[in-house]
């Protein structure tokens, strides 16, 4: 998968570790390259959107995507797990309105 397959709006990838991940090969044949770091995208206002998989190397794992400002970890603008790369696309459109709105997503 590559940056540029998703509307960023105002985002600037900063980090891209998906380049491995196709989307029809079932998870557990990638699972070797599911970590915590996958992805980061800035926005204005020193938010990032992160993605990263939980536990990772692990087929119980999950896509974890998070919103934050000012490195506020615990305290993000936008929190959603997904299993499967569709949940993960589908949730990436409400995380990234959070992150160029920098408020809270409507669903938190």
């Amino acid at each position: 998968m590559r940056p540029d397959q998703i509307d960023w709006d105002s985002g600037e990838v900063v980090f891209w570790g998906l380049g491995f991940l196709v989307p029809l090969k079932p998870l557990a044949d990638q699972i070797d390259d599911l970590k915590e770091d996958l992805a980061q995208v800035r926005y204005a206002g020193d938010v990032v959107l992160d993605i990263g998989w939980y536990p990772e190397f692990s087929e119980e794992g999950e896509f974890v995507v998070r919103v934050v400002r000012e490195s506020h970890w615990d305290e993000p603008l936008f929190l959603e797990a997904h299993k499967t790369v569709d949940g993960l696309l589908k949730c990436l459109k409400e995380a990234i309105l959070a992150a160029k709105n920098n408020r809270l997503s409507p669903t938190r």
